[in-house]
């Protein structure tokens, strides 16, 4: 469900059948069935509900083969893929789904290694949502990962992008975790190189988080982005990775050398209430030649068991330069598994 200020509403019905067979002689196939299926008028503003022609749609989102080989899998087809710069994003009623071949490796204790040749995404931020369209036309995009968690309270990674005539990327992650009586903080330091033949930009992040008793935790993030030749960061095919990023707004835009600074309050088991989750977010982004705008989003989830969730998502959009583009958006999910 969304509803959005300006006199939009949009209202849909979404779903996901799926299923992987058993492993046989190292071999296994899966497929999932995702569609959206919106009722009364079709505004589809804000998250695309709808395909390009603004009608619900229906799509085989996965359908693949897997093979494993010691430490060794490799998937042949339409899948989940979760990276920095390429990720299914749930923020729509249809997460992206890419159709790759990709290459995970585990021999290294403590380290998983992939590697992937993406050839076409569909989804919520895909060109067209409801149809799988190619990723850089005869070239798709190519990429290598690591990450390596083998250190009690550590956490690295770093990921190559190629995208022939149009960027390559970097991504460096680190994560830090001490425990104390308190309760648990954790720092975190991120590094992006978006390399364009035109120009730069290079985003630095750092996120430090409280965990303190009572399920209580406090949160700050900020991103920086250094810019040649007016360049933008980029969230690529996904949400991207930033931990600045908010429900709508990212630093992507607040365009060349950007900055977005965040604070986050958390609760689990809210008012006394088992299984629930109530954050606050609080963002604010501005740069050259981008918008100057503050978010502030509101999440209240509930967990009624295993396979029920609701998800209520409140976002209050205000841009500083140009009070017409500011806007609310409402969204209540209701996910059932079996």
């Amino acid at each position: 469900y969304h509803d959005q200020q300006r006199a939009t509403t949009d209202v849909a019905l979404g779903g996901r059948f799926g299923f992987e067979t058993a492993e046989r002689w190292h071999m296994s196939a899966g497929a999932g069935f995702y569609t959206s299926q919106g009722f009364g008028h079709h505004d589809n503003q804000g998250y695309p509900f709808y395909d390009n022609d603004n009608h619900s749609y229906s799509i085989l989102g996965d359908a693949y083969l897997k093979g494993k080989w010691g430490g060794s899998t490799l998937i042949l087809g339409r899948q989940q893929i979760d990276t920095p710069f390429a990720d299914s994003d749930d923020n729509g009623m249809v997460p992206n789904r890419f159709e790759a071949y990709t290459l995970l490796n585990s021999d290294i204790e403590g380290a998983t290694i992939m590697f992937s040749h993406l050839v076409k995404w569909s989804g919520v931020d895909a060109p067209d949502p409801g149809r799988f369209t190619s990723l850089n036309p005869g070239h798709g995009v190519q990429m290598l990962g690591a990450i390596y968690e083998g250190m009690e309270d550590i956490a690295l990674s770093c990921w190559y992008y190629h995208i022939e005539g149009m960027a390559d990327l970097i991504y460096l992650e680190s994560a830090r975790q001490w425990h104390h009586g308190f309760g648990d903080l954790t720092l975190g330091l991120q590094y992006a190189d978006e390399d364009y033949s035109e120009g730069k930009a290079q985003v630095w992040g750092l996120r430090g988080e409280v965990g303190l008793p009572w399920g209580l935790s406090l949160s700050t993030a900020y991103n920086k982005t250094l810019s040649t030749h007016d360049m933008s960061a980029d969230n690529f095919f996904g949400g991207g990775p930033y931990f600045s990023s908010s429900q709508n707004l990212t630093i992507a835009e607040a365009g060349p050398d950007g900055q977005a600074l965040m604070a986050t309050v958390s609760l689990d088991g809210a008012a006394g209430i088992t299984g629930s989750y109530l954050e606050v977010a609080v963002l604010h982004i501005e740069g050259d030649g981008g918008i100057k705008a503050d978010e502030v989003d509101t999440v209240v989830g509930y967990e009624a068991g295993e396979d029920l969730t609701f998800d209520l998502i409140y976002s209050d959009i205000k841009d500083r330069k140009e009070s017409s583009n500011s806007f609310k958006n409402l969204r209540f999910f209701a996910n059932y598994q079996f």
